[in-house]
């Protein structure tokens, strides 16, 4: 699906897309939708701007926001589950199949990633076990080496 194929079916059934906690400027616009999709699918947002290096600090070339990452969560906190939280990896699923359309550079979720530099779903090492209640979707910002 193109990119406007899956804005409009998402505003055809949820007519507007979802303002991030922190705000619209917290999150680069590209990032809206694939963010709506997931709180509109009953995550939890789990921030988007930080003031630290990298995606959620912005961009290799420039500290602040917007953020070009989020993190989206369950009040469950996923049973510590990561990966093996089927409606997470469901949901990271759907992304990726359409992380073209969305502007989606990688994805991680519990001790997997997936990145357009590595298409197929790739060990992890997530020594803090944060992304075992999380997904980190990380978009493609121009320029990003």
């Amino acid at each position: 699906m193109t990119r406007a194929e899956i804005r409009k079916q998402y505003l055809e059934k949820h007519k507007a897309l979802i303002q991030p906690r922190q705000g619209w400027s917290s999150l680069a616009a590209v990032l809206w939708l694939p963010y709506s999709m997931g709180i509109a699918r009953g995550f939890t947002d789990l921030g988007t701007y930080v003031d630290k290096a990298l995606d959620h600090g912005g961009t290799y070339d420039h500290r602040g926001p917007p953020a070009w990452a989020f993190d989206l969560g369950r009040k469950n906190r996923f049973r510590f589950l990561g990966w093996d939280y089927l409606v997470a990896r469901r949901f990271a699923k759907l992304l990726w199949a359409n992380h073209q359309a969305l502007d989606i550079e990688y994805i991680i979720l519990g001790k997997k990633i997936i990145s357009r530099h590595h298409p197929e779903w790739n060990p992890y090492d997530d020594s803090t076990g944060s992304h075992s209640f999380h997904i980190h979707v990380s978009g493609h910002w121009p320029g990003r080496p």
